[in-house]
């Protein structure tokens, strides 16, 4: 079997990163969104990029929106911290990953992305 460069670093990260970006490989893709890695990470791709997996030492990821400054959070989810750009949520297991409000928020890129 022949893993893409994304499903590579997938299967390489440690527990639970793992499992969730496993899980948001899939569902990324089921929307009709392109994977790469760039800057040594999982980027998710419309037209231009919409976020991307950030592991994170504590063992979760953060799933980081780039052009979330420009679209609204319909959840008020995501966290800016001290960047300009993009926002991000932090996912600790898979069993709490809030998918409701994950597909308001990919729901609200993607729109976005087909806008600009």
């Amino acid at each position: 079997m022949h893993l893409s460069p994304v499903e590579s670093f997938i299967f390489k990260s440690p527990s639970p990163a793992k499992e969730i970006m496993d899980f948001l490989h899939s569902y990324f893709l089921s929307k009709g969104l392109k994977s790469k890695i760039s800057y040594g990470l999982p980027f998710y791709i419309g037209k231009k990029w919409i976020c991307y997996c950030n592991p994170q030492k504590s063992g979760g990821i953060e799933l980081c929106f780039t052009h979330a400054h420009q679209f609204t959070d319909p959840t008020g989810l995501l966290q800016i911290r001290d960047r300009k750009r993009m926002k991000g949520i932090y996912l600790t297991s898979l069993e709490s990953l809030p998918l409701d409000a994950l597909e308001q928020i990919l729901a609200a890129a993607m729109e976005f992305d087909a806008k600009n």
